[in-house]
């Protein structure tokens, strides 16, 4: 499995370099060699392979053999997640990247005991990087500022699929047209309330009778909708 590497931009040309915190994992913690084959990506979805031709103390190069474009796939997959504690928002950053998410939107949730703080949004975005890396992912999710239950409805409407335990519908019950974008709602440990879920007036589903935390249920969804869509 070759490594993936960030860099602002893939140039047209026939070789790019890579320095700063990328070229220091790289060099001091992977011990990458000349000669060795990497990919080195933009995360916008552009990328370059090639192998290793120089290595210095802060930076490396690579010679390109092939290049191309990641293209962004629909339908998109938008997860609008319920704050959770620090290391459980981690976690489900986590999963939810491998899982294959295109957009994570934090929810303030009635029940969210943990708040955003300045900076949440860089650091949360850091972890999906270091996902999407590990994962190979050349096209990196989208990480929002949390918003209110008003501004979700706001922005989405009713074109919403709500986790609940309490749902008569499963998951599986659910269609999809290509084009339109699937927003999945994953509330917080203490449950989605009475009163939110009348007023986000979306579709709810549940997915079986067990009843997963807050960080796993996304996972768990976005792993049963690219069955359902046949992406996996």
């Amino acid at each position: 499995m070759l490594s993936v590497f960030v860099v602002p931009e893939i140039t047209n040309t026939d070789s790019i370099t890579v320095d700063g915190d990328e070229a220091h994992h790289a060099i001091k913690v992977m011990r990458l060699n000349i000669g060795e084959e990497i990919i080195v990506t933009d995360g916008a979805g552009n990328w370059a392979q090639g192998l290793v031709s120089t290595v210095d103390k802060k930076s490396f190069a690579i010679t390109v053999s092939r290049r191309g474009v990641e293209e962004q796939r629909t339908p998109q997959m938008i997860v609008i997640q319920a704050l959770t504690k620090s290391d459980r928002m981690r976690e489900t950053i986590e999963l939810l990247t491998v899982a294959g998410v295109d957009r994570i939107i934090p929810w303030k949730a009635e029940r969210s005991i943990a708040q955003e703080k300045d900076g949440s949004t860089e650091k949360w975005m850091a972890v999906a990087v270091a996902a999407s890396k590990q994962s190979r992912r050349l096209r990196f999710p989208v990480i929002e500022s949390a918003l209110t239950t008003a501004q979700i409805i706001d922005r989405f409407g009713a074109n919403l699929i709500v986790l609940h335990e309490s749902a008569s519908a499963k998951l599986s019950d659910l269609k999809f047209v290509d084009e339109t974008p699937v927003v999945i709602v994953v509330g917080p440990e203490g449950g989605i309330s009475d009163a939110e879920l009348s007023q986000l007036s979306a579709t709810a589903v549940r997915m079986g009778p067990q009843v997963l935390r807050s960080s796993h249920a996304g996972f768990a969804a976005l792993a049963a909708l690219q069955t359902l869509i046949a992406r996996w």
